[in-house]
C-alpha cells in the first residue's frame, strides 16, 4: 500500500476519533444544561399542596381526606401527586443518561483511537463477547436497586401506607435471572463457531444472502437495545446507559462474529 494511501486512512481515523469527541461534548452540554435547570426548578408547582396529599391529609387538592388513618386510594394519591409535579426530575434524568452518553463515546472515542471504521474489530474471542453480554445484563440488577431505592428517597415516588418498593424491585430481579439463559442463549446463536478476531464491519465477497441475513438479525439485536437505551437516558436507570451502549457495540461484533464462519481461513487471520 503506498504511503499517501496509508497517510489517508490515517487523516480519516483522525476525523472520525475528532467527529466521536465533538459528539460527546456536544451531548455533555446539552446534558449539563438540563441538569442545571431541572436541580433549580421546584419539584412541585404547589409544594404545600404537595405535602398534604403526600401525608395523606388530602387525597385530592383541597378536599381533606375523611379517612381516619389519612390514607387515600393509591391511583388518587398517584394522580394527584403527578398533578402537581413539575419536569424537575425528568429533566435531572435526562441530563443525567446524556452526560453517561457523551461519557461513554469519548471512552469509546479514545479506546478506538485514530482507526476508521473499516479498521475496528472484533474482540480477540467469542467469550468475551458472551463474558460481556453478560455483564450488560445482570447489570440490571443493582442498577435498578439504585433507581427504586432514589425513586423512594428523593422523588416522593410512593405513599407511605403502600406501594412498596420492594415488589418491583423483586420482580425486576426475577425477570432479569429468568431470561438471563435465553438472552445469552441468542447470542451464541451469533458468536458460536466464529473465528475471531475479525473487522466489525466487514461482509462475505460473494455471499449477498448472508451478509442480509446476519445484518438483519443483528438489527433485530439492536432495535430492543436502542429503545431501552433512548427509556434509559429519558427516564432511568441512568446507570445502565454507558452498558447498553456496549452492548449496540458488542451486536456489531456478534454480527462480525457470525459472518467469520462464512469467510475462508486465509482470510480470518487477514483481518
Amino acid at each position: 500500500m503506498s504511503i499517501s494511501a496509508d497517510q489517508a486512512k490515517e487523516e480519516f481515523g483522525r476525523s472520525l476519533q475528532r467527529g466521536l469527541f465533538y459528539l460527546a461534548l456536544l451531548i455533555f452540554i446539552v446534558g449539563t444544561i438540563s441538569i442545571a435547570v431541572g436541580s433549580f426548578m421546584p419539584a412541585y408547582t404547589d409544594p404545600v399542596a404537595a405535602e398534604r396529599i403526600f401525608s395523606g391529609s388530602e387525597c385530592e387538592l383541597g378536599m381533606p381526606n375523611k379517612n381516619d388513618r389519612s390514607r387515600c386510594d393509591s391511583q388518587v394519591w398517584h394522580r394527584s401527586m403527578d398533578a402537581l409535579r413539575t419536569y424537575k426530575w425528568p429533566l435531572v434524568d435526562m441530563g443525567g443518561g446524556l452526560l453517561a452518553s457523551a461519557l461513554s463515546i469519548f471512552v469509546f472515542a479514545k479506546w478506538n483511537g485514530r482507526k476508521s471504521w473499516q479498521e475496528m474489530v472484533t474482540p480477540k474471542r467469542s467469550l468475551s463477547i458472551v463474558a460481556l453480554v453478560t455483564l450488560v445484563w445482570l447489570m440490571q440488577i443493582p442498577a435498578y436497586a439504585m433507581f427504586f431505592a432514589t425513586e423512594v428517597t428523593a422523588r416522593d415516588c410512593c405513599p407511605w401506607w403502600a406501594d412498596s418498593v420492594a415488589i418491583p424491585l423483586f420482580q425486576t430481579d426475577a425477570v432479569v435471572l429468568m431470561l438471563f439463559l435465553p438472552f445469552v442463549a441468542v447470542w451464541l446463536i451469533f458468536v458460536g463457531g466464529s473465528q475471531l478476531p475479525t473487522l466489525v464491519f466487514r461482509n462475505v465477497p460473494g455471499r449477498q444472502i448472508i451478509n442480509i441475513l446476519w445484518t438483519g438479525a443483528a438489527v433485530l439485536l439492536c432495535v430492543p437495545i436502542v429503545l431501552y437505551l433512548i427509556n434509559a437516558i429519558l427516564d432511568g436507570p441512568v446507570l445502565m446507559v454507558p452498558f447498553l451502549w456496549l452492548a449496540l457495540w458488542l451486536a456489531l461484533c456478534a454480527r462480525a462474529a457470525a459472518l467469520s464462519r462464512h469467510l475462508p481461513r486465509p482470510e480470518i487471520l487477514q483481518a
